[in-house]
């Protein structure tokens, strides 16, 4: 579970992207952090379900990243960050580093349609990203049985296509959680 000082961390990070939001930045300019309600919720789960092969899709300036490298480190685990924005991704590995945390995180700073294909097997993914990459995304991950995907933003993105597509596809039991902007948590049965 988060300790005081990932939680201090994963506010800070929040109440910037709340300022950014509040200056009216452009998008771009934004940084796309996950929720802190959802970074603890992520964290518990991915450590509750002992994830050893872990990877986020879009770990902007760090919040889920801190989560996940948490369950990575409890579960013994290992945690691939995809980031296309290096400005991001530099942030995230000082803050991680910062936590002790960065050993157990291996950085890619590219397009994850690059790097998806060579990953191998995975227990839990987490896709926070460009929305119209969900459903291409979903479909390039190679899940160990048992295993998961977690997409953010289903409710407040209105991500009705992706939720029927992981929900058509044979295999897998999923379920929209009201939790933060809202999370698909997908778990592949077979």
């Amino acid at each position: 579970m988060l300790a005081d000082a990932e939680r201090d961390a994963i506010a800070r990070l929040w109440e910037r992207k709340l300022e950014q939001d509040r200056r009216a930045l452009p998008v771009r300019e934004r940084h796309r952090n996950l929720e802190p309600v959802s970074a603890e919720f992520l964290c518990a789960l991915a450590a509750g379900v002992g994830a050893k092969r872990l990877l986020e899709i879009g770990g902007s300036s760090g919040i889920s990243t801190i989560a996940l490298a948490t369950a990575a480190r409890n579960t013994g685990g290992r945690l691939t960050s995809i980031e296309i924005v290096p400005e991001r991704q530099r942030e995230s590995r000082e803050t991680l580093g910062a936590l002790a945390l960065d050993g157990f995180v291996d950085y890619i700073c590219r397009d994850a349609a690059e790097v998806l294909p060579g990953l191998g097997e995975l227990d839990l993914a987490f896709i926070d990203c460009e929305k119209e990459d969900y459903i291409r995304f979903f479909d390039m991950l190679r899940i160990a049985p048992g295993g998961l995907v977690v997409a953010d933003n289903i409710v407040s993105h209105g991500l009705t296509a992706y939720v029927e597509h992981v929900r058509g596809r044979d295999g897998v039991e999923s379920i929209t959680l009201g939790v933060g902007k809202g999370l698909e948590v997908t778990r592949f049965v077979s």
